[in-house]
């Protein structure tokens, strides 16, 4: 790089005024700031080399490209590859413990299967079970060579069949008449000895790899999501009543948004709480995300849906084929919550009716006509869970006083 002319030291720096540019080695910089200059404004060379955003999110471009260039600068190759090993190590720490099991589990079921077969040689052996596989042998070959003999052999099948008969009977009296106590008692010793056996055989143990697995895979997807949004930072849109992660946050549960353009079309606070101020501005528009607040609650509230708010005289239901749609809401000291459109009720994701603020649902969120009152009831057309969702219940049913209604068209 080139030497600085006034203090013959490397040039290091670039110094962006409003209206020029400013080639300065670390002796000048210092002295620009002390003259006035913002420390913001000085910018380390090597780094714009290295990131041509740092230079783009400086100077005087569109806001929106110059946030985005701005919030992208906070994520590297070198954090990247940081999060890759961390997260492939945990993955393999994961797969290896899994391997064990499958490993255990293996041989778990190799040793009762030896344990079962061993059992049953000894339960023949006490039963002399060969008796009687010889008996069935026999008849065996006895029917088939009626089948390729004579007419007499035939006629003897029944005295055959009889006299094995009593073979057979005589062998299962020797088990539970003549023999009893001794084969009993060899039988009991038997199975006492293989239960024991099974008992004292260690079983594959899946519930604490399976917690493991769990709180470490919804760990990684948390931290993966996380990740995705840094390196790709949606371009820049304030909300008064939501933070900015809180309306990133609803943006990403929003399919192929991700990277949308938002634009507040309506605000009720500055274009009116009146139904034909609020239809003008949204009507024949589809894919709008509407957030609203209560005077006296703390909770914001709202819905989206991709489905075309057309402007009727009469009540009139829209589908959401794709069942995107959803409502949500925001308590302070509890995270965002979601009500997805029930797949039931797909054909009647919201209900237009100029005479009316937004619907969504029957009746699962409604804003009357002077938009001072409404309806929540979450659970009939939008899905929520009794057991773990009862925000809702934090702001109705009814509804009083909206403060404030912003509506984005994405």
């Amino acid at each position: 790089m080139e030497i600085c002319a006034m203090h013959q030291g490397d040039i290091k720096y670039i110094i962006l005024d409003k209206n020029s540019v400013k080639l300065a080695c670390t002796e000048c910089k210092d002295d620009g700031i002390t003259e006035g200059c913002e420390p913001d404004q000085c910018i380390l060379i090597s780094k714009v080399l290295k990131l041509p955003e740092v230079l783009l999110s400086k100077i005087n471009i569109d806001s929106e490209l110059k946030s985005f260039f701005s919030n992208i600068l906070k994520e590297s190759k070198e954090e990247l590859s940081n999060f890759k090993n961390y997260w492939l190590k945990q993955l393999q720490e994961i797969k290896t413990a899994l391997e064990n099991l499958i490993c255990e589990t293996d041989n778990y079921i190799d040793t009762l299967t030896k344990m079962l077969s061993g059992y049953r040689i000894e339960l023949k052996r006490i039963i002399k079970f060969e008796i009687f596989e010889q008996y069935i042998k026999a008849n065996v070959n006895n029917y088939n060579i009626d089948k390729m003999g004579s007419a007499i052999i035939y006629k003897n099948r029944n005295e055959i069949n009889s006299q094995l008969e009593l073979k057979i009977q005589d062998y299962i009296n020797q088990i539970t008449q003549v023999n009893k106590d001794e084969i009993q008692k060899k039988m009991e010793d038997l199975v006492l000895d293989y239960k024991n056996k099974v008992i004292n055989t260690k079983v594959p143990s899946s519930i604490e790899i399976l917690n493991s697995f769990k709180s470490g895979l919804e760990e990684f997807q948390v931290a993966v999501t996380e990740k995705s949004r840094l390196v790709n930072p949606l371009l820049s849109v304030v909300s008064s009543l939501l933070s900015p992660s809180n309306f990133q946050d609803i943006l990403y549960k929003i399919p192929q948004k991700q990277s949308a353009k938002c634009t507040l079309i309506y605000q009720g606070s500055k274009d009116g709480f009146e139904t034909i101020k609020f239809w003008n501005k949204i009507q024949n528009k589809s894919n709008l995300l509407m957030i609203m607040k209560l005077k006296n609650n703390v909770c914001i509230f709202g819905g989206y849906s991709p489905c075309q708010w057309l402007k009727s005289s009469q009540p009139q239901f829209i589908a959401d084929n794709q069942g995107h749609s959803f409502l949500f809401i925001q308590n302070k000291s509890v995270q965002m919550q979601y009500y997805p459109i029930k797949s039931d009720f797909k054909h009647q994701a919201i209900s237009v009716n100029q005479n009316y603020g937004p619907l969504f649902g029957k009746n699962d969120l409604q804003i009357f006509s002077d938009f001072k009152e409404g309806y929540i009831n979450i659970g009939q057309h939008y899905f929520r869970d009794p057991k773990d969702n009862q925000q809702s219940l934090l702001l109705g049913p009814k509804l009083t006083e909206i403060t404030e209604c912003e509506v984005y068209e994405l």
